[in-house]
């Protein structure tokens, strides 16, 4: 099990079509601080690349039918969004 469950699992739960996060409130939701290149590069929210740690995450709350709609590294929030049915 992946520590990113819990985040999938909130999402799912949500029943939202998009869920809108502090990052403060991803760190609640998980139970740990998250690794600092989350807070200073917005691709790790993406996780794009099939080998790195953050595709793993993505793979988590994909899991779960949500993928990342926005990123504000300024803000600190981000938005998940219901993937579309395939």
């Amino acid at each position: 099990m992946s520590k990113y469950e819990p985040l999938g699992q909130f999402l799912k739960d949500s029943g939202k079509e998009t869920v809108d996060l502090t990052f403060k409130e991803v760190e609640g939701i998980l139970g740990f601080t998250l690794p600092h290149y989350l807070y200073k590069h917005g691709a790790g929210w993406y996780g794009t690349a099939e080998a790195s740690p953050t595709h793993r995450q993505k793979a988590v709350w994909c899991s779960y039918g949500y993928q990342v709609q926005t990123v504000d590294l300024n803000a600190h929030t981000v938005v998940f969004k219901k993937c579309p049915p395939q």
